[in-house]
């Protein structure tokens, strides 16, 4: 008899916890379609987790397993929308990939993240150098310059300031 009580209040446990369900996933979902929240929050992923995963894309990418790679950092995006990390990786794998223009737009998309994403300004940059779009390469070396002012000392600042001296000579 206890067993069949247990069963029973299992079942009406579930069937509540279907209700809330039904519930929360059409607030989610509409919470998720107005950017309000992203997959990692809904699935509860943690930083760590992430990370993880990002770490075995990184790893893939080095041992030349780049499509791969790819795969992982569409799905990290796709879950973590907001990381500027996740964005940058991708741009460096389509530009491995001959993918300019795609590369581009997510270094963009990274620094839309992160406006103070320093690596991705560079990286942008030297694709606008190998197009041929110096003025716009200027512009974002320049946006280096301007957002590492305090610190001369990081790359960044270091490989945006020996660009613009190379351009200003052609």
């Amino acid at each position: 008899m206890a067993t069949q009580d247990k069963a029973l209040q299992t079942q009406d446990n579930n069937g509540k916890q279907d209700a809330v369900l039904d519930t929360q996933i059409p607030l989610l979902l509409d919470r998720w379609s107005r950017g309000e929240t992203n997959l990692k929050e809904i699935y509860g992923f943690n930083a760590q987790e992430l990370h993880g995963i990002s770490n075995q894309g990184y790893l893939l990418l080095m041992q030349g397993k780049t499509e791969q790679a790819k795969i992982i950092f569409e799905g990290l995006i796709a879950i973590d929308p907001r990381n500027d990390y996740f964005y940058r990786a991708l741009g460096v794998i389509y530009h491995h990939l001959g993918e300019t223009d795609k590369a581009v737009r997510q270094f963009g998309y990274a620094i839309k993240v992160n406006r103070q994403d320093l690596t991705s300004y560079v990286n942008r940059a030297e694709i606008y150098i190998q197009q041929k779009k110096y003025a716009l390469a200027e512009q974002d070396l320049k946006e280096v310059l301007v957002l590492s002012a305090h610190d001369h000392a990081h790359p960044a600042y270091k490989k945006a300031d020996s660009l613009i001296k190379i351009l200003n000579k052609r």
